[in-house]
């Protein structure tokens, strides 16, 4: 039973580690996917259409997590600081405390400023990205792509996973 809940917790710590990589990315870079995609498909489909955009993923890398990670920390620190000079249970001068303050609010904005251009920030971004797209039938098909793009948004690999409509006679057109 030992070894059961040891195992359990590991595989807790190991779930909960690569969830946090994980997440959807801001609204600048969601932007700027977007535009990339939109760009990618421009040059590589002869036609398509009413392009839509859904399940935006950022695969961060380990050290922009940890610099994240550092920058939350330096608020949750503030934050107790404060708390503990309103209810009096801060334990040094007034002067001592605008010295520790400073010293976290200065570490907080270098934290903040180091995340800014951090790089690498992402190991790579994801989206699913729906668009009527031409058949050589003829007919445009609504066809789903999984795409992938490196850190400079650059499309580096594109999946169809999925349409709707079946026309198993057509093909894409692609320039």
């Amino acid at each position: 039973m030992k070894y059961q809940v040891l195992l359990f917790s590991f595989f807790i710590l190991i779930t909960d580690e690569f969830v946090c990589q994980v997440a959807e990315p801001n609204e600048m870079d969601k932007a700027s996917i977007v535009k990339a995609v939109n760009s990618w498909a421009d040059s590589t489909f002869f036609k398509f259409d009413e392009p839509r955009f859904e399940h935006f993923v950022a695969h961060y890398t380990d050290e922009f997590i940890i610099a994240s990670m550092r920058s939350g920390s330096l608020n949750k620190s503030i934050k107790r600081l404060v708390a503990a000079k309103e209810k009096e249970t801060f334990e040094g001068s007034e002067s001592d405390y605008d010295e520790a303050m400073s010293d976290l609010l200065k570490r907080k904005d270098e934290a903040h400023a180091a995340l800014i251009n951090f790089s690498p920030k992402v190991t790579h971004y994801s989206v699913i990205f729906w668009a009527n797209i031409k058949l050589d039938s003829g007919i445009y098909n609504y066809v789903k792509h999984e795409v992938f793009l490196n850190e400079q948004f650059n499309v580096v690999k594109s999946d169809i996973v999925g349409n709707i409509g079946d026309n198993s006679s057509g093909k894409i057109i692609y320039k």
